[in-house]
């Protein structure tokens, strides 16, 4: 049943889990989904690729197209239709990026990728070009046990292409990542942020990483249409309507307009 449901969506890494098999990092949020669904019995945890082809440096490429989190609610939507037609009696709900568990772990556990020296998850198909999504399910379909975790080839290319040593810091304070999207920022900060190319996220370390140079693109539609190429103030002070359904909304104008006139002669 899975099976039929995901590849018409063009989603082909996914696998069951036991609720057993999955960390938890936000119990509350874990039982208050519970209680609005039922009990939970599994999780499908299934990765959604969003590389179309473009690489850059100055935006991230998972903010180049529309909102994952759009994606995510109309994937939803869809499987509850699926879902009413050939299991009325299963609940589920749907995150990515949000979730009550530990998604990394969760889709190593799913056997979906490798552990990366700089943290992300590998796939051998989409390298770490792919969001990790879950449907929460009130009944198995088909849970699998977990696999042991894998760590990735160890090359090094991510931790020689970080330019600020963040690779190797477990806090990761120094992430330009982490620096383009705060609110406020230290000296230090904005000098690592004035000395760097990237003005929303950094891909830097995926860039580099043998997993990412013959990556598959993405054959979703959703990911494909309706990119923005590069951050300029236009993007930024762009109309409401279009400017919340892009993934680097969430931290508002100020800060996108603070990051782009740091990289102005």
């Amino acid at each position: 049943m899975l099976k039929e449901f995901f590849d018409a969506e063009q989603i082909f890494c996914y696998r069951e889990l036991p609720v057993s098999a999955l960390s938890l990092w936000d119990e509350k949020k874990f039982r208050r989904m519970e209680e609005s669904i039922g009990k939970v019995e599994s999780a499908v945890i299934f990765l959604i690729p969003y590389f179309a082809g473009q690489r850059t440096t100055s935006l991230s490429v998972y903010a180049q197209p529309r909102d994952y989190h759009l994606y995510l609610r109309e994937l939803s939507a869809r499987f509850a239709d699926y879902l009413e037609k050939r299991a009325p009696h299963i609940r589920f709900c749907g995150f990515t990026d949000s979730s009550p568990i530990r998604e990394r772990e969760a889709a190593l556990a799913a056997g979906l990728g490798v552990q990366g020296e700089n943290g992300v998850v590998l796939n051998e198909r989409y390298g770490s070009w792919f969001f990790i999504g879950e449907f929460f399910l009130t009944e198995g379909i088909l849970p699998q046990e977990p696999v042991a975790a894998e760590a990735c080839m160890g090359c090094g290319a991510c931790l020689k292409a970080c330019p600020t040593g963040a690779v190797t810091d477990p806090q990761r304070t120094r992430c330009l990542s982490l620096i383009t999207q705060k609110k406020e920022l230290t000296p230090e900060e904005e000098a690592l942020l004035s000395a760097a190319t990237c003005k929303w996220g950094c891909d830097l370390c995926q860039l580099s990483c043998p997993y990412n140079e013959n990556a598959e693109e993405t054959p979703i539609p959703f990911f494909r249409e309706g990119h923005v190429r590069e951050l300029t103030e236009d993007a930024a002070l762009a109309p409401k309507g279009e400017f919340l359904t892009r993934a680097y909304s969430w931290r508002g104008r100020r800060v996108l307009l603070r990051n782009i006139e740091n990289k102005k002669d």
